[in-house]
């Protein structure tokens, strides 16, 4: 690929480096229908890579040739329900939050994807499991844990063409549902993540 093509500002000295973009954003549960990523630069690395709020610092750019979406979620247990009954739990919560939420990339003023969140698997992470408790007299306990995908680096939505974030141009990720959602958990952290390459100054 002609890296050229996408970033005339550098005059021929770039070179690209493989890199993700991230950030982190709290679902309050019962309460939020639409959530943004990728606006405020947060302190904690565990959290976001932003160095600024919405916006690449100059000259960097970036390059998105997939997209992830981790659902973080702890292990949970709560109180098995009579059969032909939605099962609450994490497993649940990640399934409601899937089902109905959207994901869209704005850059600039122009609109550039929208996804079901179905269809951005984590692509890493722990798996989702039940289990019952059969010391537990009858409805008993279950535990249960549940991400966004199986647990491959493979499991990740990649776009048929990449997609270009210049410097200073703002950016950033809605994450929409129809309606508020009540979750086991309570609030819940979503991480949005871009896999490609970094463009910068050769140094």
């Amino acid at each position: 690929m002609n890296y050229r093509d996408y970033a005339a500002q550098y005059s021929g000295h770039i070179e690209a480096i493989g890199g993700v973009l991230y950030d982190t954003v709290t679902y309050l549960s019962a309460a939020t229908v639409g959530l943004t990523a990728f606006t405020v630069a947060r302190a904690n690395l565990s959290l976001s890579n932003m160095e600024l709020a919405g916006q690449l610092a100059s000259p960097k750019a970036f390059l998105i040739r997939a997209v992830r979406c981790a659902i973080l979620t702890v292990p949970w247990s709560s109180a098995r329900v009579a059969a032909g009954t939605i099962q609450g739990g994490t497993l649940n919560d990640v399934a409601q939050l899937l089902n109905t939420g959207t994901m869209q990339l704005l850059i600039g003023n122009k609109f550039y994807c929208e996804f079901p969140l179905w269809m951005i698997p984590g692509g890493t992470g722990p798996f989702g499991v039940m289990a019952g408790d059969g010391d537990v007299a009858d409805p008993g306990e279950i535990q249960d844990f549940g991400t966004n995908g199986v647990p491959d680096i493979n499991n990740i939505r990649a776009l048929t063409k990449p997609i270009f974030i210049g410097p200073q141009i703002n950016f950033q990720v809605n994450l929409i549902w129809p309606a508020a959602l009540t979750l086991a958990e309570g609030n819940t952290d979503i991480q949005i993540t871009f896999d490609g390459d970094q463009l910068r100054p050769v140094q």
